[in-house]
């Protein structure tokens, strides 16, 4: 919709005059003929190109020269020495969490090993303390076997008649050829076993079935030398 001069009269219009130069033209007249030039006269650039000036353009020369922005490569470069720093904390804590690994397995093994020392040498001392017995019982098999024993006996009140078994109403027998057991004579008794038929009197076994009396303990015939 075109708007409407509030001076212009219904059906008539408004006849603005052209500008009227100075019928005196002098030094200090004034060239009226730049009212007369069209806008593309107006702006024309005597270089040959046409210009056009807006109101941005003056906010060109008023404002200040923007200073450059710095860029975000020194932001990037702290974010990534940071995120290398957290690495090699996070790596250095691994590596320390393996060696105390490490050092618990071999702490284990190592207490594992002395507890199995130990035991090998119990079981090494039970083992010797078998053997000793047993060659002790092997020892003494062998005096039996042979008609001797550990039991040193000496007679001190002689001569004492062998006999069969600890009794005083056993048979006699000999030992080593010999019916008596005499005053000093030294034996190597299995034995010393209580009487049969009086168990207040000991005897000495020399042998198989072959037995001498040592006495009572108020009357000793023999006695222990060892």
């Amino acid at each position: 919709m075109t708007n409407k001069n509030p001076y212009e009269k219904k059906g008539e219009e408004l006849d603005i005059p052209d500008f009227v130069e100075e019928k005196t033209l002098g030094s200090d007249s004034i060239d009226m003929s730049i009212f007369k030039m069209s806008d593309d006269e107006l702006y024309d650039d005597p270089t040959g190109d046409t210009k056009v000036y807006s109101d941005d353009d003056d906010d060109d020369f008023d404002e200040k020269p923007k200073r450059k922005k710095k860029g975000n490569g020194s932001l990037i470069l702290c974010l990534i020495i940071i995120f290398l720093l957290l690495a090699s904390l996070a790596g250095l804590g691994y590596y320390a969490y393996k060696q105390h690994q490490a050092y618990v397995k071999a702490n284990t093994s190592y207490l594992q090993m002395q507890a199995n020392e130990a035991n090998y040498k119990k079981q090494i001392a039970d083992q010797a303390t078998t053997i000793e017995t047993l060659n002790k019982q092997i020892e003494e098999l062998r005096n039996n076997a042979s008609g001797e024993g550990n039991l040193l006996v000496e007679v001190t009140d002689g001569p004492i008649s062998f006999r069969k078994a600890p009794s005083r109403e056993a048979d006699f027998t000999t030992y080593n050829g010999n019916d008596y057991a005499n005053n000093g004579d030294k034996f190597k008794a299995i034995e010393i076993v209580k009487g049969t038929d009086d168990a207040e009197y000991s005897w000495a076994r020399v042998a198989d079935e072959v037995y001498f009396c040592m006495g009572t303990d108020g009357d000793v015939w023999a006695k222990k030398v060892n």
